[in-house]
């Protein structure tokens, strides 16, 4: 057996004592600015708090996300090293690019069995697999670190996209109620719900999102709330085996021709299955956000939603982008609709983003505003600032809001975390959770969870035919995640070097 072989399949053994200690570090800096602003309808201040109550030793203040041995203690030399690659390669600009267009090329010339065994290590790095029996694998794997398993949908259309529409949506609502069942199923840490994503354009076309969208906007907010429960009546009675029509249901006051009234009200039972299902099982039901020209719909079936299945414990969530200028106003707004729904719960999966260079593309070309923050701090003031105000609401609120900070990013999850400590919100409740993308971010997800934070893992699921093209897609929209991953290469390299080299002392990255 070679040197490199002997390493490969050596992994360091380490208590959990040591662990446990290894998760703080001597001291922390806390970051410089934090955002605070008005809420919406809480009116719970992090100030007040402040003076009534003294972390001297917060777990928070003292996350340490650059101790690369407590980090991937419960990964293989061999994962290491496949990560470091991977991370490595997704980083070059070249092969993100062109990504799609040489998985296209494989799968012509090689088939999709050779193309599996080429694109190995990056289906491995980010995916499950496509088996049950390789989801639980993983799921018990992250179970050893106490993280979670949120599966990740491979569903989504855009708009022009559109073919065999109806067999499409028949085998999504398929696919994404298995995903439920399997979340479930394999939720290796019962003390919390698992978490099932899933996108409003696998089960309605992005081009009557887009149309609906435009009429959505078109209402002031009393008319959205007006909305909201026409389309949340019809839903339910769609739920109810009740034949729906545009002559019917016309889904006032909002303008909308009756062809397109139709195809709402012939997704309605799709989507009310998808709620009935999730609270049969018990598993949060988590709706990505996608583009602005179709959010705005997809806020509007995500509160129709809440208003059936959130009563008031939230199980269906929507999600915010913390990457556009209007990110927190688009909170506040949905935050007020649900105030004005009797008893109704509210979630929420607040992201940076992942549309960024689509949505300049798109606004340059026809001419209006760009909606996307114009600096990265700009993101980072508004992210934070719609966490603040999501924390607050759950202090307010604690059994009907739930939040899920989504983030890699070390600063405003250490914000985060802060926050939740000044506001003595129990970290083990379920209504603050963290979540980070399987494949990255171990740094941050390990220390969390053995701090006692409840973190999950959003982990895509699916053959490659189904995967690699979704994560193309992800790469060229998370690039500046991806590229700006050199911290978390350093610790890779460091771990690895400290398993060849075991002597080595080299201090741990703050």
């Amino acid at each position: 057996m070679s040197a490199l072989s002997r390493v490969l399949t050596r992994v360091r053994p380490v208590g959990t004592a040591a662990l446990r200690s290894a998760c703080v570090a001597p001291s922390c800096v806390r970051p410089a600015h934090v955002t605070r602003s008005a809420p919406c309808s809480a009116s719970v201040n992090i100030e007040d708090i402040d003076k009534q109550s003294s972390f001297t030793e917060s777990l928070a203040e003292q996350l340490n996300f650059g101790n690369h041995a407590f980090a991937y203690s419960h990964k293989t030399s061999k994962e290491l090293l496949r990560g470091l690659v991977v991370l490595h390669a997704c980083a070059v600009d070249m092969l993100v690019n062109h990504s799609y267009k040489l998985l296209t090329f494989g799968e012509r010339m090689l088939g999709e069995k050779l193309l599996g065994y080429a694109v190995a290590p990056f289906y491995n790095q980010f995916v499950a697999g496509d088996s049950e029996e390789e989801v639980a694998v993983v799921s018990r794997n992250l179970a050893s670190v106490g993280v979670r398993l949120m599966v990740a949908p491979m569903l989504e259309t855009d708009v022009g996209e559109g073919h065999d529409l109806e067999a499409m949506y028949r085998k999504n609502l398929d696919k994404t109620l298995h995903l439920i069942d399997v979340s479930r199923r394999y939720s290796m840490l019962q003390d919390s719900r698992p978490i099932c994503q899933t996108k409003m354009t696998a089960h309605l076309s992005a081009d009557i999102l887009a149309r609906v969208s435009v009429a959505y906007e078109a209402l002031g907010e009393g008319g959205h709330l007006e909305a909201v429960r026409a389309v949340a009546e019809a839903m339910r009675e769609a739920g109810e085996g009740r034949t729906l029509s545009a002559f019917t249901h016309p889904l006032e006051p909002l303008s909308l021709s009756p062809e397109d009234v139709q195809e709402v009200l012939d997704s309605l039972p799709r989507i009310y299955k998808l709620g009935e299902r999730s609270v049969a099982r018990d598993v949060v039901l988590a709706v990505d956000a996608e583009y602005t020209y179709t959010n705005p719909a997809i806020n509007l079936l995500t509160l129709a939603m809440m208003t059936l299945f959130n009563a008031p414990t939230p199980i269906v969530w929507n999600t915010y982008q913390g990457y556009l200028k209007a990110g927190r106003e688009n909170l506040c707004h949905d935050l007020r609709l649900v105030g004005g729904l009797e008893g109704v719960g509210f979630g929420a999966k607040v992201v940076r983003g992942a549309y960024l260079e689509r949505e300049r593309s798109r606004a340059h070309e026809l001419g209006y505003p760009d909606p996307v923050n114009d600096t990265y701090n700009d993101t980072g003031l508004v992210y934070d600032s719609m966490v603040e105000l999501m924390l607050r609401e759950i202090k307010a609120n604690p059994r009907s809001r739930s939040v899920i900070v989504a983030s890699h990013n070390e600063s405003s999850v250490r914000t985060a975390a802060q926050k939740l400590e000044k506001l003595q919100l129990d970290p083990q409740a379920g209504n603050v959770v963290f979540g980070q993308v399987y494949g990255m971010a171990e740094n941050i997800s390990v220390p969390l969870a053995r701090s006692g934070f409840l973190v999950y893992k959003s982990v895509p699921y699916g053959s490659v035919a189904e995967v690699m093209p979704y994560l193309s897609r992800r790469a060229n929209e998370n690039r500046a995640v991806l590229k700006g991953a050199r911290r978390e290469r350093q610790l890779l390299t460091q771990e690895l070097l400290s398993r060849i080299l075991p002597n080595r002392s080299a201090p741990a990255l703050q």
